[in-house]
């Protein structure tokens, strides 16, 4: 398998590692290209992992019909042409988060990748850690009883480590640390309970930058649970996230790499996360290219985190709450395909 790796920064190092780690296990796969507006990253990239044979070319489209697949770890709004274009011409991609920075976007990119038939997975890695499947598995399996509540924190640096970088501006971020960092904590609220968003208000602080770096965002969601999330931008740590869902049978509270549970009786129990191999986002990628397993971390998955961050970013403009299905309408996006009945 040709693979391609787009955007030669800090993350695109995770899914190098992890692609030697497959070719060290025997995995038909080889890096052909590296691609990168600044050739040092690539070829930074290249000598610390060592991809010998891969050839080191500034634009993506060069590549186009020399690969089977590519991981895309460019500037968030950069996702949309570089995977579209990928797509339609019949390459499988993995797309570092955000996947998009707007909801039309991602329809898009779904159905794009719908038609061709190829892999649209995006680089969620809690997805493939115990304890977060743990919680999946219970909440999925009514262990919690009909949801009612969540909450949601994250707290990091970001502001501080962001400073001089596209991060901080509209222009190649999109957006401030809620659809960056923050769309892994929304995805797992997403992902473990299988609500969708309904109606989001927020309200955010950008500081001297041009996008958000604090966050007061509640959302309501499609059953009529309440979910609140907290990011806090200007941490002094380096890194603070929690999780806590309630429901008609207790609480559940995920703190890696622990998951626990409270009853109504208030007895706790930790569950079970021995049996649960870990994986990683590139190891499911390729498993799906090949027949080997399902795509464990979809489109239709980061669509709804996508949703509900523009659907902030659109209410704290308007000052009111917005619902999803106003956002569709604005978007042009067929509601009842997505977000229905």
């Amino acid at each position: 398998m040709r693979m391609a790796i787009i955007g030669c920064g800090g993350i695109a190092n995770v899914h190098a590692r992890d692609l030697v780690n497959l070719i060290n296990k025997g995995e038909d796969v080889e890096v052909s290209f590296l691609v990168d507006v600044r050739e040092d990253n690539a070829l930074r990239l290249k000598k610390k992992w060592g991809f010998d044979k891969a050839e080191v070319v500034r634009d993506y489209r060069s590549i186009i019909g020399k690969v089977d697949a590519a991981i895309i770890c460019t500037p968030h709004t950069l996702h949309y042409p570089q995977a579209l274009d990928l797509i339609k011409n019949n390459v499988h991609v993995l797309l570092e988060k955000p996947m998009v920075c707007k909801l039309e976007h991602a329809v898009d990119l779904i159905e794009a990748a719908e038609e061709s038939k190829v892999v649209l997975e995006v680089a969620y890695q809690r997805h493939f850690i115990p304890c977060f499947i743990a919680a999946r598995e219970f909440v999925r399996k009514g262990g919690l009883g009909r949801v009612r509540l969540i909450s949601l924190l994250l707290a990091q640096n970001w502001y501080e480590f962001c400073k001089g970088t596209w991060r901080l501006t509209q222009k190649l971020g999109g957006g401030g640390e809620l659809m960056d960092s923050g769309s892994h904590i929304i995805d797992i609220a997403l992902w473990v309970t299988g609500l969708k968003p309904f109606e989001v208000y927020a309200a955010f602080d950008k500081y001297d930058s041009e996008v958000d770096i604090n966050t007061g965002l509640v959302a309501k969601m499609d059953n009529g649970a309440i979910l609140n999330f907290t990011v806090a931008g200007d941490d002094p740590s380096g890194w603070m996230e929690t999780e806590l869902f309630w429901g008609d049978r207790g609480r559940l509270s995920i703190m890696p790499p622990k998951v626990l549970f409270i009853g109504r009786d208030r007895r706790e129990a930790q569950l079970d996360t021995l049996n649960i191999t870990p994986s990683r986002p590139v190891y499911n990628f390729i498993d799906v290219i090949l027949g080997r397993d399902y795509n464990r971390s979809p489109g239709i998955s980061a669509l709804y985190v996508v949703a509900l961050c523009e659907a902030a970013y659109e209410a704290a403009n308007r000052g009111r709450p917005i619902s999803i299905k106003e956002l569709c309408e604005i978007k042009g996006v067929d509601y009842s395909k997505f977000f229905g009945p």
